[in-house]
């Protein structure tokens, strides 16, 4: 497990994440993270917002099904 530490960045707070996290993550300044709340209360970060992504395909086939 890796401890994330919260720091003040300008007015507000941030996190810091390790080099190990950002090789493993692939991800570059500028990229976006996603916390994502689980059932069980405990929170999750992502690269990609899977929800989303399966709200979008769900979306697009449902579009799809009334073109046909």
């Amino acid at each position: 497990m890796t401890e994330l530490k919260i720091r003040a960045v300008g007015a507000g707070l941030g996190i810091e994440l390790p080099h190990d996290v950002l090789e493993q993550l692939k991800l570059h300044k500028g990229e976006s993270l996603f916390l994502e709340a689980m059932a069980n209360g405990n929170y999750r970060l992502a690269k990609n917002n899977e929800t989303a992504d399966e709200q979008m395909t769900r979306i697009e086939d449902y579009m799809h099904e009334e073109d046909a």
